[in-house]
C-alpha cells in the first residue's frame, strides 16, 4: 500500500540526474525533503550529515529522500 508520497518520492529519484541526487543540501532543505525537523535528522541520522563548513552543514539529497520514503512507510 503505497501513499501518494511514496509514489513522488520514488518517481523523484529515477527522474532525478545522479550529480542532483548527490548534492548536499543544506539543513533547511534536507530538513523538508526527509519531512523531518533539523533537530530529528542531527539526533537520528547525523551519520549522514555532511560538514558544509565550520557552521554549515548539509546532508546529500538522496539521503534526505530515502529518508521521507522510510518514514512514510513507518
Amino acid at each position: 500500500m503505497s501513499t501518494t508520497a511514496d509514489q513522488i518520492v520514488a518517481r523523484l529519484i529515477t527522474m532525478l540526474p545522479p550529480l542532483e541526487l548527490l548534492r548536499i543540501a543544506e539543513m533547511p532543505e534536507a530538513a523538508r525533503l526527509a519531512g523531518a525537523s533539523q533537530d530529528t535528522l542531527k539526533r537520528e541520522h547525523s551519520d549522514k550529515i555532511v560538514k558544509i563548513s565550520r557552521r554549515r552543514e548539509g546532508m546529500r539529497v538522496v539521503h534526505a529522500l530515502m529518508l521521507r520514503e522510510v518514514t512514510d512507510a513507518a
